[in-house]
């Protein structure tokens, strides 16, 4: 059974840090609203002061974010350090929310831990980002070797004066996480010059680092420094520690500029659902604890908000964040057609690569010099593997959506569809020249076995009559060449009448009697290149006749016999015996065209005047027609 995106791994890991997240966010809304005496009533949450809202938004939001990052590459150590890095703002927050709502309601011994709490985590914050920075987006030089010893530096600091056991400035937080601020930017500073020559890791350095500067370095400047030198802070810590918030909303913003930590879209996928099930949780939660109402209908509720709220905010960040291709769907049709359909290869190449170039807007479009067999996914996302096409080369797409995302299966599905209908209107394509070679042929056998010879004998014809009739047969021959290319074919009966109306005029020009009979029925259409081989066949029987025979009258007959056409042209004349040793291109040329119908053709050419029978299928071929003959014609 196929499990949806909830159930995923990646989801689970996320789901661990979200209840983490909410058991705190519990503890502390517990101690702002709890009686403040026994027997007092409970403080309702709307009449909490309202600095505790901006710590407990930081605290959560930086927890969840850094989370999500972590659950999707739970073995990099970026990851797990910018996770850990969440967890300390939601400590050192929440135990600052905690103290600001019930301080005085306290033991002496939670009091101390909550402040301890405080302290650890705004320290344990700035040794994991120097960390943090001497490993990503680039491993510096020593880069874990320094980060421990600055750790183990700043922990052990932490840790003496917290216990009492420094006095003076040395025993203020404040000049600790003051100092590793220092370090943070020192370490930022290592980073964007090791990646002076790499583009990409130096965009993701100054977009993560002036996040992190703003954000850590905001509260520093404003609340940290002012108190380390025994100055009244220039903000509050509680509405200080939003600045940390440009942090994890500056992260989220750079996965999809700079592919942070190298996540695609399938993230925001996995986050939009968790957070759907967080929301739809804790508004239900709302609902219940805040407002008279039972638990179904708080449920109810906690839906309709999900389907008219979160769901058209969901599919809006989608659109705006997720990457998508420049073409429509209905324009990628048209476009891959448009590149099939050219007839140089170097312009079809360029083609398909300005094509693959805008569906993916990938930085770099290269040749793959080991081709695979189908579009394939390397380097974890970042390159797109093409294979190579009819007269196109493979290629490799690097970074797509100018580096702002991740080649994903939904990626590699849509490169194969592309390729599959761009072979589709290839075959297409080749169909169509196929055709158009063909019908070039024809028309050049044509041009040469009728044309050529006509205008040939025209030439050396010293009978101006017989000049003229040949010229005219000539120029209605390449009529019907023309016209052959362009018009479909006819039925039957409908070639045999304007074929019949053709005949009588040539004959009756030479004083030759026309005897045509005709009892063939209804008869399907003949194609294109049947039409004209049967026009060629009696044209040409008709022209010996002409030339040769010496006849005063030819007769006609077509019948039909089953499935079996059989067309008789006979004279009266002195017959062609020249012609039954199979010299001269008439008959040749009559065999061919018949041949061409899938029939058989006859020629009886005695004494008593000539007699050709062409006899062919009526059938098509797929549907094993009989086979003609012409053998009860004879005689």
């Amino acid at each position: 059974m196929k499990t949806g995106p909830v159930l995923t791994a990646p989801a689970m890991r996320l789901m661990l840090i979200a209840i983490i997240s909410l058991t705190a966010l519990a503890a502390v809304l517990w101690l702002a609203i709890r009686p403040v005496a026994p027997g007092s009533d409970i403080r309702p949450l709307v009449a909490q002061p309202a600095k505790l809202w901006p710590q407990l938004i930081v605290g959560f939001g930086a927890a969840i974010l850094s989370g999500w990052v972590w659950a999707l590459r739970p073995r990099d150590l970026a990851t797990r350090l910018f996770a850990l890095s969440g967890l300390a703002t939601l400590t050192f927050t929440f135990a600052a929310a905690a103290l600001d709502v019930h301080a005085s309601g306290l033991a002496d011994a939670s009091f101390r831990m909550v402040l301890m709490l405080n302290a650890s985590g705004a320290s344990a914050f700035g040794i994991i980002f120097i960390a943090l920075f001497l490993v990503y987006p680039g491993h510096l030089k020593h880069g874990r070797i320094l980060a421990a010893i600055i750790g183990v530096i700043f922990g052990l600091w932490t840790l003496l004066a917290l216990s009492g056991h420094l006095a003076g400035h040395l025993a203020s937080v404040h000049l600790i996480t003051t100092l590793e601020m220092v370090g943070i930017m020192l370490a930022v500073a290592a980073q964007y010059i090791a990646a002076r020559h790499a583009p990409t890791a130096r965009a993701i350095t100054v977009w993560f680092g002036l996040a992190v500067l703003f954000g850590a370095g905001g509260f520093i400047v404003l609340n940290a420094v002012p108190n380390t030198f025994g100055y009244p802070p220039l903000l509050t810590a509680e509405y200080a520690f939003c600045f940390f918030g440009l942090i994890y909303i500056g992260v989220a913003a750079g996965l999809r500029r700079y592919r942070l930590f190298e996540l695609g879209e399938w993230a925001f996928r996995i986050l939009f659902y968790a957070a759907g099930t967080a929301v739809l949780v804790a508004l239900d939660a709302a609902l219940i604890f805040l407002f008279p109402i039972g638990p179904g209908s708080a449920f109810g509720l906690s839906l309709l908000f999900i389907a008219f709220a979160y769901l058209p905010l969901r599919d809006g960040l989608a659109r705006r964040f997720m990457p998508r291709s420049r073409l429509r769907e209905d324009e990628l049709f048209g476009a891959v057609v448009a590149v099939a359909l050219e007839a140089s290869r170097r312009r079809r190449a360029e083609r398909w690569a300005q094509l693959v170039t805008e569906t993916f807007n990938p930085l770099e479009t290269t040749l793959d010099p080991a081709p695979v067999d189908a579009p394939e996914i390397a380097e974890e996302g970042l390159t797109l593997r093409l294979p190579a096409m009819t007269g196109i080369p493979p290629l490799i797409l690097r970074y797509p959506w100018a580096g702002r995302g991740l080649f994903g299966p939904a990626q590699r599905d849509l490169a194969r569809r592309l390729i599959d209908l761009m072979a589709h209107a290839e075959a297409s394509r080749d169909a169509y020249d196929r055709g158009v070679a063909e019908e070039r042929g024809r028309i050049a056998r044509d041009m040469h076995d009728n044309i050529g010879a006509q205008l040939l004998g025209a030439l050396h014809s010293a009978d101006r009559e017989r000049k003229d009739l040949m010229i005219r047969e000539t120029l209605t021959d390449l009529r019907d060449i023309i016209n052959n290319a362009s018009t479909p074919g006819l039925d039957l009966d409908e070639t045999l009448a304007d074929l019949r109306v053709e005949t009588a005029d040539r004959l009756g020009a030479v004083g030759i009697a026309l005897d045509w009979e005709m009892d063939i029925g209804a008869t399907p259409s003949l194609s294109t290149g049947g039409t004209h081989a049967l026009r060629s066949v009696i044209r040409e029987a008709v022209s010996n006749t002409i030339k040769h025979s010496g006849a005063k009258t030819m007769r006609v007959r077509a019948t039909r016999e089953g499935d079996v056409a059989r067309v008789v042209m006979a004279d009266d004349g002195r017959g062609l015996p020249s012609v039954r040793t199979g010299r001269g291109h008439g008959l040749a040329n009559m065999q061919s065209r018949s041949q061409s119908l899938k029939g058989e053709l006859t020629l009886d050419g005695g004494t008593g005047g000539t007699q050709i029978c062409l006899c062919f299928p009526l059938a098509p071929v797929t549907s094993n027609p009989p086979t003609p003959s012409c053998e009860e014609a004879h005689g």
